[in-house]
C-alpha cells in the first residue's frame, strides 16, 4: 500500500510498521513527511519507541534468583499439560 498523503488515521497505522523498519522507502518517507508536521503523530510514534527501549532494557536486565524459583515452583504446581 503506498501512502503519499498520509493522514493521521493512515499514519497511525504505520507507525508499528515504520518502528520496525518494514515499511517500503516511499511509506517510510510519507510516514516521516507526516510526522514532520503533525505533533500529534509525532507523540504516538515517540510512545512508541519509549515504551520499545524500555521493554528492551527490562528484558535486558537479569531475572533476579528468587523470581526464577517462584516461577519453577508455579510451573511443577500447574497441572495443566
Amino acid at each position: 500500500m503506498t501512502i503519499m498523503h498520509v493522514a493521521c488515521a493512515e499514519a497511525e497505522q504505520f507507525l508499528q510498521a515504520y518502528a520496525d523498519r518494514v515499511l517500503t522507502i516511499d511509506e517510510i518517507h510519507a510516514v516521516e513527511r507526516h510526522l514532520a508536521v503533525c505533533p500529534h503523530c509525532a507523540r504516538c510514534y515517540q510512545f512508541e519507541t519509549e515504551v520499545r527501549a524500555q521493554l528492551k532494557r527490562v528484558c535486558d536486565e537479569p531475572c533476579p534468583e528468587s523470581l526464577k524459583v517462584r516461577l519453577r515452583n508455579l510451573c511443577a504446581e500447574c497441572d495443566c499439560e
